[in-house]
C-alpha cells in the first residue's frame, strides 16, 4: 500500500528585532523595518535596533522592497562564523502601517 506524501511543514517564523536574532537558536524569523538599500538579489533592512542584509534566490519576491519602504520580511537564518545571513522567503509591503500603534499593542 502506497503511503500518501504529506506536505513539508516549515517551522513558524518568530517575530524578532534584528539585534535579538540568535543564529544558534533561530531558524526562521519575521523582521519589520525600513529598506535602506537594495540591489538585484538583496535588500538591507533597518529596524532601529540593527541592520541586516536579506538575500533572495527569487528576485520577484523583492517587488515590494524599494528603498525607503517599510516592510515585513520572513527569512531563514543561516549561522556564519561571524554573525548570520538571512535568506528571504517573503516580503510584505507595510505602506500605511501604523508602527507606533503596533508597538503599543505589542506592549499590552
Amino acid at each position: 500500500m502506497e503511503q500518501a506524501q504529506l506536505p513539508k511543514r516549515k517551522l513558524p517564523a518568530v517575530e524578532k528585532s534584528i539585534s535579538d536574532v540568535d543564529p544558534e537558536r533561530d531558524v526562521r524569523v519575521r523582521v519589520l523595518g525600513t529598506v535602506i538599500a537594495a540591489d538585484d538579489s538583496s535588500i538591507i533592512v533597518d529596524d532601529g535596533t540593527g541592520k541586516t542584509e536579506v538575500v533572495f534566490e527569487n528576485p520577484d519576491l523583492m517587488r515590494f522592497a524599494g528603498v525607503g519602504k517599510r516592510v515585513r520580511v520572513v527569512a531563514r537564518v543561516l549561522p556564519l562564523l561571524e554573525g548570520f545571513e538571512c535568506r528571504g522567503e517573503a516580503v510584505q509591503d507595510l505602506e500605511g502601517f501604523n508602527l507606533e500603534l503596533y508597538r503599543k499593542a505589542k506592549e499590552v
